[in-house]
């Protein structure tokens, strides 16, 4: 557990060092340009509201150029590049971007003449489809001059006209910038033209944001930390209370059982006989235990499993490496199931390439458990002459009446389950 935490910090602790240098590389950056191939462009002049300015744009460039003639009839003569950027009321979220790059060569018979620039927001709280000036007045002026380049322009700079707040009756709630739903860009003359010939070049216009906000990816990596520290005092409480009620009901059971186990196992062991290549127990050491170890179990209401363990295609090993690797095997595979097995547990070998190992005080979860683990070992282990070995096993726990041939046979029918569904698993009996 201490080292998958050790682990889990070292992710969490590369994430977010990776995520923050990500960030200040400019990795979370975005931007979205507009130009005539992503919307729609036309020119606006004074002639709606009865002036006489001509105004004609060419879009067949690099730049949109918008030449236009201001007239003298206009009350508040005009012209502007209106670009649309939606058919409908659903138009370009830029709640997201923080700034606006507007690169635009303002030619005017009046040096440092302002243009202004409108950001058209589309909000049904006070916005219409039949009227046009409903749509929101987030503005700016500025003099571009002329080959000055791009100049970037953050959108909070960005202010809702007043006379359009008061026309419309907009509440304080709703009269702040608004950038969510933009239909419009408007690029238009200044405030104090005069009847004369203007131009205004739009070379580019760029918007720039952030996929996501410092703040966000602050607020992003602290609650994940937050989240990996609950969860692991989640998953901590609850193994230590799993361990706390498992270590009561083995501390009862060994309270009850030790002495007679105690008795048991060193009666086993004076009597015991040991497979002499293996050095494991063999069947015939086990016959009396295996009486008495079960009688305990019915008498006392503990589980009691095995483990049927066969090595798969042992005897393509004998076949091709001798028979002396292949005893070598069966010695390498004894001693890990010992090293593998519990003070309690015996390791017999039953025959052959067949191990079986028989677990006191275990139910079919824990001895499932146990298998995963010998089968995992088994097939990562660095056996002899570099073979790729793998064993199948079969498991049962004792069932209350059944005899020990009938609890070996169910073993053995998982055994052999599990090498028919394809070897190098464990199968657990009915």
């Amino acid at each position: 557990m201490r080292r998958r935490l050790r682990y889990a910090a070292y992710a969490l602790l590369s994430f977010s060092l990776f995520s923050y240098l990500f960030y200040a590389l400019g990795g979370f950056n975005k931007e979205y340009s507009i130009s005539a191939k992503n919307a729609f462009v036309r020119c606006v002049d004074d002639k709606t509201q009865g002036g006489n300015t001509h105004s004609e744009i060419d879009i067949s460039g690099q730049s949109l150029v918008l030449n236009c003639d201001i007239g003298d009839k206009g009350k508040w003569p005009y012209c502007e590049i209106a670009i649309d950027l939606s058919k409908t009321t659903k138009g370009l979220d830029l709640s997201n971007f923080h700034s606006v790059g507007i690169d635009v060569d303002y030619f005017s018979p009046i040096e440092g003449e302002r243009i202004r620039v409108y950001l058209r927001n589309y909000d049904p709280a006070y916005s219409s489809q039949d009227d046009p000036v409903s749509l929101k007045f987030n503005a700016i002026e500025y003099a571009p001059g002329i080959d000055q380049g791009l100049t970037v322009i953050p959108l909070k700079a960005f202010q809702v006209l007043s006379w359009w707040i008061a026309e419309y009756e907009l509440p304080i709630e709703t009269s702040g910038p608004q950038f969510d739903n933009i239909l419009q860009i408007e690029i238009a003359t200044g405030s104090y033209i005069k009847q004369s010939h203007y131009t205004i070049q739009l070379n580019r216009l760029v918007f720039y944001g952030e996929w996501i906000s410092e703040e966000m990816l602050l607020r992003f990596n602290t609650s994940l930390w937050v989240l990996a520290a609950a969860c692991f005092l989640f998953v901590e409480r609850r193994r230590l209370n799993h361990q706390l009620r498992e270590m009561v009901a083995k501390a009862e059971f060994l309270k009850d059982a030790n002495e007679s186990l105690h008795e048991q196992s060193l009666k086993f062991e004076e009597l015991a006989y040991t497979d002499s290549l293996t050095g494991a127990q063999n069947r015939h050491a086990v016959d009396c235990w295996l009486q008495e170890v079960i009688g305990f179990s019915k008498h006392n209401g503990h589980a009691f499993s095995m483990a049927y363990i066969d090595i798969d295609f042992f005897k393509t090993i004998n076949d091709t490496y001798g028979h002396k690797v292949g005893d070598e095997v069966l010695k390498e595979f004894a001693r890990v199931l010992n090293l593998r097995a519990r003070k309690t547990d015996v390791v017999v070998r039953w025959g052959g390439e067949e191990f079986i190992v028989f677990c006191p005080a275990t139910d079919l979860r824990g001895i499932t458990e146990f298998a995963d683990m010998i089968r995992t070992i088994i097939e990562n282990y660095q056996w002899t002459e570099g073979l790729n070995l793998t064993c199948s096993i079969g498991l049962a726990e004792y069932m209350p009446g059944e005899s020990i041939d009938t609890f070996i046979q169910r073993a053995d029918r998982a055994l052999y389950k599990a090498k028919r569904q394809g070897r190098n698993r464990v199968e657990a009996a009915s």
